[in-house]
C-alpha cells in the first residue's frame, strides 16, 4: 500500500500563473542570456540557483559567482514581490484530493526547487502550513542538490520515516520531476497540469500519467500496483 505521496508545487498542486518561470527566465535574460523555449523547459522544476547559473552560461553569459548571486537575488526579490501581490492558489480539486489521501492514512509531502523562504510564503498564503493539508515539505536549499537528483524525495521519506520505495509515489509536471522519482526508485507520476503532453511523459518513462492530482485518490496506483501503466 502507498504510505507517502510526494508532490511538486508550482504547476502540480498550485497555480502560480507560471510566474516562477517568467521570473526565472527574466532573471537570466536581463543579463543578456538567450536560449530557446525547448532549452528553458529542461530547467523547469530544478533548483532555482542552479537553473539560473546554468541558463546564464547556456545563454552565452560569462557568469562569475558575483553575477550568479546578483541574478539569484533579483529572482528571489521579484518572486517575493509577485507572490505577495498576487498569491498562488491551489489547482482545482487539489485540496479535496490531499485531504482524502490523508484521511486514508497516506502521508503527504511537497517538494520544490523554491527556497524555504519562498515556499513558506506560498504555504502560509494557502493555509497549508498547519499540518492539516500536508505532513512535510522539502525545499531546494535544504538538500545537497535539487531535481533531477533524488535528494528532495529521499529527505521527504526520511522526514516521514518511510523506507520502502515501493510505498512511495512522486508526482510532478516536469521532466525533472520524473527523472528525480526514477533516481529515487519510487513510482513516477506525470501530471498534465504543466507544459508537457502525455506522449512526452511516456517518452520520459513515467510509470503513470494523469490529468491532475485531483483524480489521484480514485486511481489504481493507491493499491500499490506499480505496474498500472500510463492512464
Amino acid at each position: 500500500m502507498i504510505e507517502l505521496a510526494i508532490f511538486d508545487m508550482a504547476g502540480t498542486t498550485i497555480d502560480d500563473r507560471d510566474e516562477v518561470y517568467r521570473v526565472l527566465r527574466e532573471s537570466t535574460e536581463r543579463h543578456g542570456a538567450r536560449y530557446s523555449d525547448e532549452v528553458f523547459q529542461q530547467w523547469m522544476g530544478t533548483e532555482k540557483r542552479w537553473a539560473i547559473e546554468s541558463l546564464l552560461r547556456i545563454g552565452g553569459v560569462d557568469a562569475d559567482e558575483a553575477l550568479i548571486e546578483e541574478a539569484f537575488a533579483w529572482f528571489l526579490d521579484e518572486l517575493r514581490r509577485t507572490y505577495t501581490e498576487n498569491p498562488p492558489v491551489p489547482l482545482d480539486g487539489i485540496e479535496t484530493a490531499l485531504r482524502e489521501l490523508r484521511k486514508r492514512g497516506v502521508k503527504i509531502g511537497l517538494t520544490t526547487g523554491f527556497s524555504r523562504e519562498i515556499a513558506d510564503l506560498i504555504l502560509e498564503s494557502l493555509g497549508w502550513s498547519d499540518g492539516e493539508i500536508i505532513d512535510t515539505s522539502v525545499t531546494g536549499d535544504e538538500v545537497p542538490a535539487g531535481r533531477p537528483e533524488p535528494f528532495l524525495i529521499q529527505k521527504a521519506m526520511a522526514d516521514m520515516g518511510v523506507e520502502d520505495t515501493a510505498a512511495v509515489i512522486s508526482a510532478g509536471d516536469t521532466a525533472s520531476d520524473i527523472e528525480s522519482a526514477r533516481r529515487a526508485g519510487v513510482t513516477s507520476i506525470g501530471v498534465l497540469t504543466g507544459h508537457l503532453t502525455r506522449a512526452e511523459f511516456e517518452d520520459l518513462g513515467a510509470d503513470l500519467v494523469i490529468d491532475s492530482v485531483a483524480v489521484l485518490p480514485s486511481h489504481v496506483v493507491l493499491t500499490g500496483d506499480r505496474a498500472g501503466g500510463n492512464r
